[in-house]
């Protein structure tokens, strides 16, 4: 019993880490980017039909919806001047869809890393790439990555199609047990999706003609708190979303953190948290979510549908590093195929 229950451990932890960071760039050429779309395409297709939920083709990660909600993202009249690039370049009121998420867990009571995906809506000027109009914020409930590099996470992958994945995190003459670490940290249990702080884990560009790169943080800023669970279960975490609104609309702050230290906050080791005490995340704007009918049939499956991109976005905030640089490619593709397969 204990060593399945020990296999169990080691095999969720594989789980979480290809979750954690799917969608990160194994290199800048084009056979790299093809070789994690066929990865992608064959951990999509080969999904049974009764691991599909609803007849829903899971998505890739983050693969249990929450719950997604209608909220309005107020940008602050009083910003640094420094921050004052793109979307928060003049104050002002935007409507936004949230999207809150387990990576792994369909079971809300179990320890994972939870997301929260932010699309602004109506917003001037041109995007990247996707929908005009729209900029898009991808974030995560723990501030790092596991794998510090491209080239580690490929020899990831290489390790994981040899059915050796273990290794690749205990090998004495190349262990990753810094990578080990992250992915056992960032899991934790949590009473409410409104009560998590969520970071970016990877830069973007502040300023079109700017070298300034900066991440994001989305905090708790509701009177609020979920102080233990609501329904405890499988959904609990949807109950809470769901009763704290019913109390009160919930309040998140979006931080802004500058990079300050070319050396201490590299741009291309997503597996380093930048120091908040040496450069503290600003706020910049406050998302306000107010009381709804979001856990409806009609509503969960327009969440199931939905997609977000960190490439749907203004120029000023363009994704950077190779971590960043395949997520476009890779986050439509998984997005096409849902809606191709899913009714």
């Amino acid at each position: 019993m204990h060593r399945k229950s020990n296999r169990h451990w080691v095999s969720t932890m594989l789980r979480i880490a290809t979750l954690f960071t799917i969608g990160a760039v194994i290199g800048g050429d084009g056979a790299t980017i093809e070789q994690l779309e066929a990865e992608m395409m064959q951990r999509v297709q080969s999904v049974t039909q009764a691991e599909r939920k609803d007849g829903i083709v899971p998505r890739f990660n983050q693969v249990k919806s929450v719950g997604c909600v209608e909220a309005r993202f107020e940008v602050h009249d009083q910003i640094d001047r420094r921050l004052k690039q793109g979307l928060f370049a003049h104050p002002g009121s935007y409507p936004a869809y949230l999207r809150f998420a387990n990576a792994t867990e369909r079971d809300d009571s179990k320890k994972d890393i939870r997301g929260l995906s932010i699309r602004v809506r109506q917003v001037p000027g041109k995007v990247l790439w996707g929908e005009p109009g729209a900029q898009d914020f991808l974030l995560n409930s723990y501030p790092a990555l596991f794998a510090d590099t491209p080239e580690t996470f490929l020899k990831f992958m290489r390790a994981r199609q040899a059915g050796k994945e273990l290794s690749f995190f205990l090998n004495p003459l190349d262990s990753h047990l810094k990578a080990l670490w992250i992915v056992f940290r960032a899991r934790e249990r949590h009473l409410s999706p409104l009560d998590i702080r969520y970071w970016s884990t990877v830069p973007f560009r502040l300023g079109e003609d700017s070298g300034q790169a900066v991440k994001y943080s989305v905090t708790p800023c509701s009177s609020f708190r979920t102080r233990q669970a609501v329904e405890p279960g499988e959904n609990q975490l949807r109950a809470a979303l769901k009763a704290h609104l019913k109390g009160e609309s919930a309040c998140l702050a979006f931080g802004v953190q500058l990079r300050t230290d070319p050396e201490a906050m590299p741009l291309e080791d997503a597996s380093v948290i930048w120091d908040e005490k040496a450069s503290p995340f600003v706020e910049v704007a406050t998302i306000t979510i107010p009381d709804q009918a979001f856990d409806t049939t009609e509503a969960l499956s327009r969440c199931e549908q939905s997609s977000f991109n960190p490439w749907q976005s203004l120029p000023a905030h363009e994704p950077l590093g190779r971590m960043n640089a395949v997520r476009r490619a890779v986050y439509a593709y998984g997005a096409a195929l849902r809606h191709k397969e899913s009714p």
